[in-house]
């Protein structure tokens, strides 16, 4: 009896404790609402699931070039980019996916028609009508190739920086499984989720120059609540890996496509660049050399030439 009782006892300590340590990974957390966005760079607009956050740049009767960011990191992810597009005449529409940034975050399913949902909102919320040049970065990738396939007659010409979708490091990882679980994966991530995406390499900018660093900050939006559950609901529910029936599909739109991977990209392996290029035999598949995961900004001098000449030629 004496055994049992102790047992029970050292399984209540550790009840506690695993408790305590969930509890305490979202202590603190603010809202994000009206007063969290006091100075925010852009405006809100209202959709069905939430309230979404935006900007425009560039001259209000230049062709239009809409940017849709990945996985974790907001829409300022793309200011080198919006520079050079810009000055060539470009008016540019970029935007905080929910679950991100100044946006909302909602506790729903983040899953492919969730994304397809929030960027068509976007579009018709700002009566945008004409078919636009679409980027997609990283997660974005498959989020534009998806929203070509089901509406192609709203997109000119897309570009991918780096896009998700086939080759994925890491997408088989034990401990991914175990996150994708519920209750005991709901744990692991509250727990470790801010360790692992501040210890990606693609945030050490130590050995670059300042210009060719984020023009933000990405760990302001950790001090919201709801920003971890979105990313966790996103990687349950969004493949970012077997999207090659998306691929195909887009190549039959006839929708022109430009893609740009880097050669040293830790995050998508450098051979979804042949897979695409299989999938979407008339893309323009290209490789930066050295290039990683950051490339659309730390590379920005190499590919904005590429980024603007696609989106000019038409």
């Amino acid at each position: 009896m004496a055994v049992l009782k102790w047992g029970l006892v050292v399984v209540l300590v550790i009840a506690v404790l695993l408790v305590g340590m969930y509890v305490a990974a979202g202590w603190g957390l603010k809202p994000m609402n009206a007063s969290a966005r006091t100075n925010i760079p852009g405006q809100m607009i209202t959709l069905s699931d939430g309230d979404i956050h935006y900007r425009w740049d560039g001259p209000e009767d230049g062709p239009m070039i809409v940017m849709v960011h990945g996985y974790s990191t907001p829409n300022f992810i793309f200011s080198q980019n919006v520079e050079a597009l810009t000055a060539a005449g470009f008016r540019v529409l970029r935007f905080d996916h929910f679950g991100r940034g100044w946006s909302d975050r909602p506790a729903t399913r983040y899953d492919v028609d969730f994304y397809d949902r929030e960027l068509i909102e976007l579009l018709d919320g700002l009566d945008v009508t004409e078919p636009v040049g679409l980027v997609g970065l990283s997660m974005g990738g498959p989020i534009t190739a998806e929203f070509t396939v089901r509406h192609p007659e709203r997109v000119r010409r897309l570009f991918l920086f780096v896009p998700a979708g086939l080759d994925l490091a890491g997408s088989d990882s034990p401990i991914l499984k175990w996150v994708r679980r519920p209750v005991i994966g709901d744990w692991l991530w509250r727990v470790s989720w801010k360790k692992a995406l501040l210890s990606d390499p693609q945030y050490d900018e130590s050995a670059l120059a300042p210009e060719n660093r984020l023009a933000g900050d990405v760990t302001e939006q950790l001090a919201y609540k709801g920003y971890s559950g979105a990313l966790l609901s996103t990687l349950r529910h969004m493949p970012l890996t077997g999207r090659e029936a998306t691929f195909e599909a887009l190549a039959l739109t006839g929708v022109p496509v430009m893609a740009v991977f880097g050669t040293d990209d830790a995050t998508i392996r450098v051979s979804s660049a042949e897979k695409l290029q299989l999938l979407v035999p008339d893309a323009d598949v290209r490789l930066v050399e050295g290039g990683t995961h950051g490339l659309n900004y730390q590379r920005h001098a190499d590919v904005n030439p590429w980024l603007v000449d696609w989106f000019t030629a038409q």
